[in-house]
């Protein structure tokens, strides 16, 4: 609430239990009008609350089935606010490890066995495990890059995922 009154007033005024605003500005504004909110989470009880009742946009760690069980919550927030939860844009992150790459085969497989988030494995596995996020409502996957090496491995993920995964879902 505070976010979207300082977005879209020239001046807030807020007294809650734990914020106090007088007056404030927030100059400058941001380009897009209006700024989209993206909360990130899975917490359900309060998070997911939360981003039925003000996010455009969710996002959260997680494998396909684990965002499938969140999506089903968020949706039922929604549902006892009165709101449509297609009003919110559903986006996921996951380490990327690309066999050859930045994880054989093992490496792959531990990560994933250790409850980690991971879309990994061969061209085609990491395809299918995208077209999964997909089919359930993912409509952006963002890649961090922190397991991904330096300098030019990095780079070589990055441009394994550009051209031979991504064409497949634009």
């Amino acid at each position: 609430m505070i976010i979207k009154s300082l977005l879209a007033n020239d001046r807030t005024d807020f007294d809650g239990e734990f914020y106090q605003l007088k007056d404030a500005p927030l100059d400058p504004k941001p380009v897009q009008d209006p700024l989209p909110l993206m909360i990130g989470g899975g917490g359900e009880k309060v998070t997911l609350r939360i981003t039925a009742q003000h996010a455009d946009e969710w996002n959260v760690w997680g494998t396909p089935g684990v965002l499938r069980d969140k999506m089903a919550i968020l949706d039922q927030h929604c549902e006892k606010l009165g709101r449509d939860p297609k009003e919110i844009e559903r986006s996921a992150v996951a380490m990327l490890m690309i066999e050859g790459l930045n994880g054989d085969a093992d490496a792959i497989a531990k990560a994933k066995g250790e409850g980690r988030p991971v879309v990994g494995g061969t061209i085609d596995e990491i395809k299918a495990t995208i077209a999964e996020y997909q089919a359930d409502g993912v409509e952006e996957f963002i890649v961090p890059d922190f397991n991904m090496g330096g300098g030019d491995k990095r780079q070589a993920v990055y441009d394994a995922f550009i051209n031979e995964v991504a064409p497949s879902f634009r």
